[in-house]
């Protein structure tokens, strides 16, 4: 038995495709997070793989933020499985059940640590050296503490609360447990590229609590070890946890094992990074049924690389997955996908009868809605209850109808809004306005009272027709020559290039390093703050350790804006 864990930054990047990515993951459980994803924008092709059953959580307040997702073999299908971690989001048969104890935590705190889709749980059965035995496996995605932003912090810790109660409930019920995912937090000063750089490194509420929920254990420990007992010292709670960190169980003392870089600064080329990707296994299953575990940097895709342990346990694959699987889902199940459908008129009291309580902003009741009564979000834009017909109108409501400009005036230039009016273009025109008069006066003039009417003379004298209307085209237009048109546009030209090298200036010329002696590249300050906003030089090279001398140097200026 194989599982691997995996921060993807996106489902939608995979290059080949998913069933491609997840093949040459070779395992038979692969948990991916920050799928980003939401069920609106999941497609079938990522739902539903050929040979994997999947798992999906979503966020229910943005688009494109956190989510995860489970996908196993056929091979390995689970006989349960449910999303998050409270149990609020569970409305089906099939479910893990042991939720721990909430008392701690308000109904509020409980949605909303729900609502970002942080967690899928599946239950396998399994079997060990002859003994079947049950495994739940708990994908998670914890919560980056923003620095701006305190409530983050507060958020993670419950979030670190809540997993932990669930994960120790689901063990004393008798399951076997792996936590596995981005915990966003690195444990050991050996789990980080340059612990020096945080005074407080080990008082660092995350580590602190990794500290509970941890055991200290690694495979040269004697494997007789009895399982850590409840009565540890409150006061030293180090190492004292229920579950071990399986790469360093087999791997206690490896530098350099980071699992996560910074793409904005190419800290993957120095290997200038963080371990902050797990896979947690209680104690007795990581020392008993586990052989190996490690970390894949040679794997590319995404600013996290893969995570992998392996057990010699077999799994029993379930015959049916259970009701959470994303198969089931209505738009993949092949169910209310024809026409006729969405034109039938629905009863809105039985619909409302059928409703289940679901978190606050929760998605599947806003698609529930749109497919009972997809004509609802227009007709409270248009506040009536009634649908208009398609033939009470020929132009929809809201949709300008395309004019067709009929004046001959030149569309505006936008130097124009740049410069002061030109009088001299009005003079000629009105000049050019009385001489058209003029012309056209003294061809009237030209015609003697007693002369023809001009329709006789259209009908018995050609000659005197063709004569008028030449006289007309050369009073009204003139040829205009192409060389003095050629030397207007050119000149035009060039005043706009001058105009608009005035105004717009290029980026400066990037100074060269001092310790390399290359060129520099431009940041723009993006945090909030004095500096918002204004640009930089640094070093182009790839951030890693000050004693690394093909990292990027501390070279640093500020742009001067008056230059």
């Amino acid at each position: 038995m194989k599982l691997v864990t995996w921060n993807i930054n996106g489902i939608r990047t995979f290059r080949g495709g998913i069933k491609q990515a997840l093949d040459s993951l070779d395992a038979d459980i692969i948990c991916v997070q920050e799928t980003k994803v939401t069920r609106d924008l999941l497609d079938e092709k990522t739902a539903v793989v050929e040979g994997y059953n999947s798992y999906f959580s979503y966020s229910r307040g943005r688009s494109g933020y956190s989510g995860v997702a489970t996908y196993c073999k056929d091979r390995a299908t689970p006989f349960a499985a449910e999303e998050g971690l409270t149990g609020l989001l569970t409305n089906h048969e099939g479910a893990v059940g042991c939720y721990g104890d909430h008392t701690e935590f308000s109904n509020e705190e409980l949605q909303m640590l729900d609502n970002e889709g942080r967690a899928v749980i599946t239950q396998h059965h399994i079997t060990c050296q002859g003994k079947d035995l049950t495994v739940t496996v708990i994908n998670v995605y914890c919560p980056r503490a923003d620095p701006e932003k305190p409530e983050r912090k507060k958020f993670k810790l419950q979030f670190y609360k809540l997993l932990q109660g669930r994960a120790e409930a689901i063990l004393k019920k008798g399951s076997h447990v792996i936590v596995l995912g981005d915990i966003n937090t690195s444990h050991r000063q050996i789990d980080h590229c340059d612990p020096s750089d945080n005074d407080d490194f080990e008082e660092n509420p995350g580590r602190k609590w990794l500290n509970s929920f941890l055991h200290s254990g690694t495979q040269e420990q004697n494997p007789d070890e009895k399982e850590p007992e409840e009565d540890c010292e409150v006061t030293d709670r180090i190492g004292c946890g229920k579950f071990m960190d399986t790469f360093r169980y087999f791997h206690p003392a490896r530098t350099s094992a980071f699992t996560c870089w910074s793409t904005l600064t190419g800290a993957r080329q120095t290997n200038y990074g963080t371990r902050i990707d797990y896979i947690f296994a209680d104690c007795q299953l990581a020392r008993e049924h586990f052989v190996a575990a490690d970390i894949m940097p040679e794997v590319d895709g995404s600013d996290h690389c893969p995570v992998w342990g392996k057990l010699s346990c077999s799994i029993l694959p379930c015959s049916k997955p259970p009701p959470f699987c994303t198969r089931y889902l209505p738009e993949f199940a092949g169910r209310q996908q024809k026409l006729s459908r969405f034109l039938v008129k629905v009863d809105q009291k039985s619909v409302q009868s059928k409703q289940v309580n679901v978190l606050p902003g929760s998605q599947e009741e806003d698609e529930r809605r749109e497919n009972l009564n997809p004509y609802d979000t227009g007709n409270r834009e248009l506040g009536s209850g009634k649908r208009l017909a398609a033939s009470d109108c020929v132009v929809p409501k809201g949709k300008k109808t395309k004019t067709v400009r009929t004046t001959s005036k030149p569309q505006g230039n936008l130097l124009s809004f740049f410069k002061p009016k030109v009088t001299n273009a009005s003079q000629s025109e009105k000049a050019l306005g009385e001489n058209e008069v003029s012309s056209s006066d003294g061809i009237k003039k030209a015609s003697a009272p007693g002369e023809m009417s001009s329709a006789t003379k259209r009908e018995d004298d050609p000659i005197q027709l063709d004569s008028t209307s030449e006289t007309d085209k050369e009073a009204t237009t003139k040829p205009l020559n192409p060389q003095s048109t050629l030397g207007f546009l050119d000149a035009k030209k060039g005043a706009s290039l001058v105009f608009w090298k005035s105004v717009l200036h290029g980026p400066p010329a990037p100074p060269c390093c001092k310790v390399h002696g290359e060129p520099c590249v431009l940041r723009t300050v993006k945090k909030e703050g004095p500096n918002f906003g204004k640009q930089f030089f640094v070093c182009a090279r790839p951030q890693g350790h000050a004693s690394n001398p093909e990292a990027r140097c501390n070279y640093f200026s500020w742009v001067d804006k008056s230059k």
